[in-house]
C-alpha cells in the first residue's frame, strides 16, 4: 500500500498521470445503403491503470449523424461495442474476430450480441435490448461477490455472475421487422443450467422469457 501510495504522488507530481488515447487504424465490417459498421482500434495509456490497445465498433447512418465526437468515437458515429485488444496486430485482425457479433437482419435491423443482446430497428438510430442480470434470483446461480456488493454493500455487480466462462450465449436469433424477437439464451450462471427462450413482440420495449 505505501509503495502505491508512493508511486501516485510521483506520478501526481511529475505530472506524469494524464491518460492519453492515440487512433491506430479501422476496418469495416458492414457497409450497407443505410448504415454502416467499423471498428476502429485505439492506444490508451492510463498510469496506474491500463495500458494497451483497445476498439471500439461504431455504426453511421441518417440517424447517427448529428452525434458529438470523443476520444474513442468519431463524429456522426454511435459506438455499439467495445473492448480490450492488448498484442493486436490491426483493425482488421479485430473485425474478423469480433464482426459475428453483429447481425445485419435488413438495411434498417440490426442485432449487437455482448454481455446482452441489442436490437436497433432504425439503423442504430435506438438500440433495446435484453439482459440476463434482468432475470429473477431464484434462475441465477449466483456467484460469491465483493463485500461492496448488494446486499452487503451499495453496488449493483449482478453483472459478476456472468463473466469469463458465464458469459451468456444467444442462438436462434429470429427478428421481424412487425417488431417480433426471439432467441434462446445460454449461460452457465442460469439455476441448472437451463436454457432461457427469451421473446419480445413490441421491438424490445418489453420482454419475456421463460425456462426451457
Amino acid at each position: 500500500m505505501r509503495a502505491a501510495s508512493l508511486g501516485a504522488l510521483v506520478c501526481i507530481f511529475a505530472g506524469a498521470c494524464t491518460p492519453t488515447t492515440r487512433r491506430l487504424d479501422e476496418a469495416a465490417i458492414y457497409q450497407g445503403p443505410q448504415f454502416r459498421l467499423k471498428l476502429v482500434r485505439y492506444f490508451e495509456d492510463y498510469p496506474l491503470h491500463y495500458k494497451g490497445e483497445v476498439f471500439t465498433v461504431q455504426c453511421s447512418s441518417a440517424r447517427t449523424a448529428k452525434s458529438p465526437a470523443s476520444k474513442t468515437q468519431d463524429a456522426g458515429w454511435v459506438s455499439v461495442g467495445n473492448g480490450g485488444a492488448i498484442g493486436s496486430k490491426s483493425a482488421s485482425e479485430l473485425a474478423e474476430r469480433e464482426h459475428h457479433k453483429y447481425k445485419v437482419i435488413d438495411d434498417q435491423t440490426l442485432v449487437w450480441i455482448g454481455n446482452g443482446l441489442n436490437v436497433s430497428f432504425d439503423a442504430c438510430g435506438q438500440f433495446r435490448g435484453w439482459y440476463p442480470t434482468s432475470l429473477p434470483d431464484d434462475l441465477i446461480d449466483a456467484k460469491e461477490k465483493p463485500e461492496w456488493c448488494a446486499p452487503q454493500g451499495t453496488a449493483d455487480c449482478r453483472h459478476y455472475d456472468f463473466l469469463g466462462d458465464r458469459e451468456p450465449r444467444f442462438d436462434d436469433i429470429q427478428v421481424t421487422r412487425a417488431g417480433s424477437i426471439s432467441f434462446v439464451a445460454r449461460s452457465k450462471a442460469f439455476r441448472n443450467q437451463q436454457a432461457m427462450s427469451v421473446q419480445s413482440e413490441d421491438f424490445g420495449r418489453t420482454w419475456k422469457a421463460t425456462p426451457l
